[in-house]
């Protein structure tokens, strides 16, 4: 049973999304059945989808508090609408592609209430076929960015701290995704909320201001969310691809030394550079891959100097 109290918004759950339609319907769906009604606010903000995701929040779910803007301002500047409007005493920062499977929100809001020293928790992320998904990292070093631009994550199991069992154990992270982020609101009003020049490790680096600020971080095995995961990204490689490039480099721009960016948009320069190479070798036999190509060419001119918010 619930341990809410009997005052109203307790939660504010703030959803953006971007041309996902269907799974969007299921997300709001799966936290309706899942959660008591009277107790939470749900927000959503539309990054211009021009799918037909804004009649569907009208019609179907006209208890949704919702944004729909006329262009794509990026997920976190769109969760920040959302954290501006939010009444609750705790906010649920949500993606699009993820599936209630049991009462989450009286789960995590249970859970802080019973641990004050804590401010931000996560649950444990299943992929769709229920298989453990990895959601929980140490900050970015050196090492870990080198590893991951040259594929060898496998040897770094420390970074995604697979040496803590994540599938069954719970425990104090740096980082978790943010595609299930449940924190207390004071939260927002010591980050100022997310970075709206970061875009694909916003979550981290939220996530590494507050911890800078002594706010504790706990990652919840025992607690479930399906995360349907990757499906906006595929919709526009470009955007993925080139922001997954440039916020590495941003992130270390503003938390690390100057040597160290330059080191990251160095090996950042060679790592395009074979995509590119091996894309171009592979792109006659997919379409898939000569769009990837395509978005490795956009990515390759802006390396050493990435732009400000979205590319």
């Amino acid at each position: 049973m619930s341990s809410f109290s009997e005052t109203s918004p307790q939660v504010s759950i703030i959803i953006v999304s971007y041309r996902v339609q269907q799974l969007l319907r299921q997300a709001l769906q799966s936290i309706y059945t899942f959660s008591n009604k009277q107790l939470l606010e749900v927000i959503v903000i539309d990054n211009a989808s021009n799918d037909g995701t804004a009649e569907m929040l009208k019609n179907e779910f006209p208890q949704v508090k919702s944004i729909i803007n006329k262009t794509n301002l990026g997920f976190p500047a769109a969760n920040n609408q959302g954290f501006s409007l939010a009444k609750g005493t705790y906010v649920f920062m949500l993606n699009p592609d993820t599936e209630f499977v049991s009462p989450l929100v009286d789960q995590l809001y249970n859970y802080l209430e019973k641990n004050p020293d804590f401010d931000l928790v996560a649950p444990k992320l299943l992929n769709t076929d229920k298989s453990h998904q990895i959601s929980a990292w140490r900050y970015p070093t050196l090492a870990s960015v080198t590893l991951d631009l040259m594929h060898l994550n496998k040897i770094n199991k420390k970074h995604f701290y697979l040496d803590k069992q994540p599938e069954n154990h719970s425990f104090e992270a740096e980082s978790m995704s943010g595609a299930a982020l449940f924190f207390r609101k004071k939260c927002l009003d010591i980050s100022g909320g997310l970075d709206e020049g970061m875009f694909w490790i916003e979550d981290i680096e939220f996530c590494f201001r507050i911890g800078k600020s002594g706010c504790r971080k706990m990652y919840l095995s025992d607690f479930e969310l399906i995360h349907h995961s990757g499906q906006s990204a595929k919709k526009n490689y470009n955007i993925s691809i080139s922001n997954q490039i440039y916020n590495k480099i941003k992130y270390f721009k503003k938390h690390q030394s100057s040597i160290s960016a330059f080191y990251i948009s160095c090996l950042s320069f060679v790592h395009v550079i074979a995509k590119i190479i091996v894309f171009s070798i592979l792109s006659p036999f997919s379409k898939i891959n000569s769009l990837k190509r395509k978005a490795y060419w956009y990515t390759l001119k802006r390396v050493f100097n990435p732009p400000a918010g979205i590319a």
